[in-house]
C-alpha cells in the first residue's frame, strides 16, 4: 500500500512540475512577442493598450491603431503574410517591411492574437 501511495505522489509531483514548466514556457514566449514588438519598434505606430504599451507617434498618418483583439479578425496566417509585405489589408501592405528573425516573428503574432481587452 505504501508503494502505491508513494507512486501516486511521485506522479503527482511530477505532473506539476509539467504544468509549471509549460506555464513558465508560455510566459517565456509572452515575453519574447513583447520584447519583439518594442524591439523593432513596432510601438513607434501601435498601441497594445492591455500591455501598456502607446504608441510614439504624433501624427495621424502615421498612427496604425490599438492592436488589442487584432485575434477576433486576424489568424496567424493572415498577420504574418500583412507584416511581411505579401498581403493586403483595405488594398494596402503593410508600410514597414519586418527586419526581425522568423522566431520574433513567430512570437509577435502569437504575443498579439493573446492580446484581449477586458470585458
Amino acid at each position: 500500500m505504501r508503494r502505491v501511495a508513494f507512486g501516486i505522489a511521485v506522479l503527482g509531483l511530477a505532473t506539476l512540475a509539467l504544468v509549471a514548466v509549460s506555464a513558465g514556457a508560455q510566459e517565456g514566449e509572452m515575453a519574447a512577442g513583447h520584447e519583439a514588438f518594442t524591439g523593432l519598434k513596432c510601438n513607434m505606430c501601435h498601441s497594445v493598450s492591455t500591455a501598456g504599451i502607446e504608441a510614439k507617434t504624433k501624427s495621424e498618418k502615421m498612427f496604425g491603431g490599438d492592436l488589442v483583439n487584432l485575434g477576433e479578425e486576424w489568424d496567424a496566417e493572415k498577420m504574418r503574410g500583412y507584416l511581411n509585405q505579401e498581403t493586403e489589408l483595405d488594398g494596402e501592405k503593410h508600410k514597414k517591411e519586418f527586419k526581425g528573425t522568423d522566431e520574433e516573428l513567430q512570437a509577435l503574432v502569437d504575443w498579439l492574437l493573446e492580446q484581449k481587452a477586458e470585458g
